[in-house]
This record gives structure tokens, sequence and C-alpha cells, in this order.
């Protein structure tokens, strides 16, 4: 299962990091043990494998986020605020707060709660859909350039399918103890069997029954990032466009995760581009080189973008 000739220059160890990030999306549970044995190694060095991929920020530690039933909608707001650092440091006091982010931009400061929120500054603002992640493909910038060069070219081939950033129109049937578990499992989907049944009190069946369906109500999610995460530039792209399965098509080709959702009539999705080193290409034209060429062909209305600079989640 190793392919050494896909590891970056700046890992050191033998296993391959794309592969390890395959294994845990298909399984995000997955036990250390049953990396060590897939691997056939000792279940220490497994576990280094998997804590300095995560350390470097090459995976991002798998988070559950659920569907966009009515009783679950995520409020999005974006805002232009008179001085975003000082709404910083008044929300960090708000515990209800499920993340904000200072930016620069369409909007200077983003905001999300589970609670219908009012603000004077709203650029746009909405219930999320559920969120589509991309897988990455294994590849270089470069050659994901070139896939979509050549996409560009084929437009017209390119298949339409139903958008997966759609809304669920009715109620999901949710308890209490189906709260608890959630939030334990909000930022950190992989925390153990034992621990989640400590914490909220549920029994196990319980706790059993919402890990076997979970998939009916909400998406685990896990990302990567071959050079680690500070090596991109988190970037928001809001299109007007009905076309969502064409850019999710095009944005796909990117060696990096891309997250898509979207907020009633637009599309937003944050990419994540490398942050320039020596010989570089401008890689971080490719996304207004693509919307400019929908655009052109009015498959795109209108597009603008904001740059994430930092950001506050709240622990439940």
């Amino acid at each position: 299962m190793v392919r050494s000739g896909a590891l970056h220059s700046l890992w050191p160890y033998k296993v391959d990091t794309y592969e390890l990030f395959r294994l845990i999306s298909e399984n995000p549970r997955m036990r250390k043990k049953d990396l060590s044995y897939l691997y056939n190694v000792n279940e220490k060095t497994a576990a280094n494998w998997w804590n300095e991929a995560i350390r470097r920020g090459i995976i991002r530690p798998p988070i559950f986020r659920r569907k966009s039933f009515l009783n679950f909608r995520e409020n999005f707001y974006y805002l232009n605020v008179e001085d975003p650092h000082e709404m910083y440091l008044e929300l960090k006091e708000n515990k209800n707060l499920m993340f904000f982010s200072v930016q620069s931009g369409f909007s200077n400061f983003q905001v999300v709660s589970s609670d219908k929120l009012t603000f004077k500054d709203t650029v746009v603002s909405g219930p999320r859909s559920d969120f589509y992640v991309t897988t990455p493909r294994p590849c270089s910038f470069d050659d994901s350039v070139l896939m979509i060069q050549k996409k560009l070219k084929n437009i017209e081939t390119i298949e339409k399918t139903p958008s997966p950033l759609v809304y669920h129109d009715e109620v999901f049937e949710w308890d209490e103890l189906d709260e608890k578990i959630y939030k334990e499992l909000f930022n950190d989907f992989r925390k153990s069997y034992r621990t989640i049944l400590r914490n909220t009190g549920a029994y196990s069946n319980k706790v059993l029954h919402w890990l076997r369906n979970c998939d009916q109500f909400g998406q685990a999610i896990v990302m990567y990032f071959p050079r680690g995460l500070g090596a991109y530039q988190p970037t928001t792209f809001l299109v007007e466009t009905e076309h969502d399965s064409l850019l999710i098509d095009l944005f796909s080709c990117f060696p990096v995760s891309t997250v898509f959702f979207r907020i009633e009539k637009y599309l937003l999705f944050k990419i994540y581009l490398p942050f320039l080193l020596d010989g570089d290409p401008p890689y971080r034209s490719i996304p207004y080189i693509v919307l400019n060429f929908l655009k052109k062909r009015k498959l795109v209305l209108n597009y603008t973008n904001s740059i994430d600079q930092y950001y506050y989640r709240p622990e439940y």
C-alpha cells in the first residue's frame, strides 16, 4: 500500500499520506490498531504516522456536520462591519456561536450560528445547504491545472448531474441524547466509544444506533492538504449560478480538499490555494480564470471572493 513516489519530500515516513487519508475517509472512525494491521506494522508506528499527519496539518481530523433538515439548519452570515477585530474579541465571549472569522473581500466577517441572528451590516445571509467536500486527486497542482484547462476546452461534454447542495424540507426525528452525542462528535468524530458513553450518559445501544445510521442525517468530513494546511490560503468564492455540478466537477481536480455549499441563490466554495514558493506558477489566478470563462458563457452570472484571515471555533 506504499507508493513512495507520491510522498511529499518533507514527509519522513514510508507511509503514503494520501493512502492514509483515503482509508480514514472511507472509515473515519478506523482505529489505529486497524491501521497497524493493514500496514503490517506495530500499533505505535501506525499511531505515530496518524499523529504526525494531524500535527503537520496534512490530514484534518474528521468532524461531523448535520444535513440541512429543518431542525438542523445552520445560519451563515457574511458581514461588512466597521471593526472586524473588535467584533472578533466581543464574540469570543459568546459560547452559542458555532464559528466566526475575520476576512477581507466581499465580507470582512463571517458568523455561523444555529440560531437566527440580526446584523445591520449583512452582505449575504441564510441557512446553508448540505456540504459537498471534494476528494482530492493524487497529483500536483500543475497536473490539476492541466486537467481543468482540458475540461474547459470540452465543457459541453461535462455531464450535468443534480446538485448535491440540497435543503431537506422536513424535520429529522431527534431527541436530547441524539443532540448530546452530536455535540460530542461535532469537532472530533474519532472520539472513542467509551468517551461518548461517559460524556453523554447515553446507553450503548443508543450510541451504536446513532453511529450506524449517521449517514442518514449528517456527514463526516475529512480534509487533505499534501503540504500541510499552513501552506495554503483559504479563500471563499461567492458565485451566482445554477450550475453547481459543473463547478464542483472543475474544482474537484485540485490535490487539496474544496468545500461547497449553497446559501439560497448563491453557490459558495472554500478553496485552498498554495502560497507561492520560489519558482511556483501563479496558481492563485486559476479560480478567476475558470469563473471568468464561465461568466462569458453565461454559466455564471457574477462572482466575488473573500480571503480568510483568522477564525475562532468555540468548544461545545
